[in-house]
């Protein structure tokens, strides 16, 4: 079986297990852009890190191996590589190939997101990896964070309430539990930010913003001790 276009959609697929992701061409980015946009509200479509770029750190160890045959096969205990939201594709920017930027998500899913659906959270992965060209179309200016190097997802908690309540709910629980253990983790207003093995500074691995845009509230690195008091998890 192969993946399907989304009537109506263009830029839109659907895989044979019925997971949608996005094509990396114009309209997929517009598609993607709007999805956020709808689900994630302002600020989704911020594309600038919000700390200068560092030294890439190597890709994860035990993964050597991805083709395009697995894109919607498991890639952890819940999560496939289909819901990267995008086919990965090489960084020549951050010198990753496609194969380590697969790897990177697999990580994510196996270290941060397995874990949250294993505490009972029911996420909603609302932008995972970003190709180049999506991220630059997001206003990025280079391509070595943490989203195009498949290192960061934002995640939500839709259906539950207030989005943003749970967001809280999320954002505590990841912190005081040193969930991956994270590189950094914003609340962002309606949605988290989470990446692994990421290159943010320890200074900018704990942030605030509650518009999901900069400018990021930094809150005292991974321990977050200056945290507002609705967001404090000790």
């Amino acid at each position: 079986m192969c993946d399907k276009p989304v009537e109506g959609r263009g830029g839109v697929a659907v895989t044979p297990s019925g997971l949608k992701y996005y094509l990396d061409t114009p309209a997929g980015h517009q598609a993607a852009k709007a999805d956020m946009q709808a689900s994630m509200g302002p600020g989704s479509a911020e594309g600038t890190a919000p700390a200068p770029p560092q030294a890439q750190p190597s890709p994860p160890e035990g993964c050597e191996n991805y083709e395009d045959s697995m894109w919607d096969k498991p890639c952890s205990k819940y999560f496939k590589f289909s819901q990267m939201k995008y086919k990965p594709v090489a960084n020549p920017d951050a010198n990753l190939s496609v194969t380590q930027i697969a790897c990177n998500w697999q990580k994510i899913c196996q270290n941060v997101l397995d874990p949250l659906i294993d505490a009972g959270f029911k996420i909603t992965i609302s932008s995972g990896y970003r190709t180049p060209a999506f991220d630059r179309s997001l206003g990025a200016k280079n391509t070595i964070g943490d989203h195009p190097c498949g290192r960061a997802t934002d995640l939500q908690i839709l259906g539950q309430g207030d989005p943003s309540e749970k967001a809280k709910d999320l954002f505590k629980y990841i912190g005081k539990n040193n969930v991956g253990p994270f590189s950094q983790l914003i609340y962002e207003g309606r949605w988290v930010h989470v990446a692994l093995g990421g290159n943010s500074p320890a200074g900018v691995s704990v942030l605030v913003a509650r518009t999901g845009a900069a400018p990021y509230q930094q809150v005292g690195g991974r321990a977050g001790p200056s945290l507002p008091p609705d967001l404090k998890w000790a």
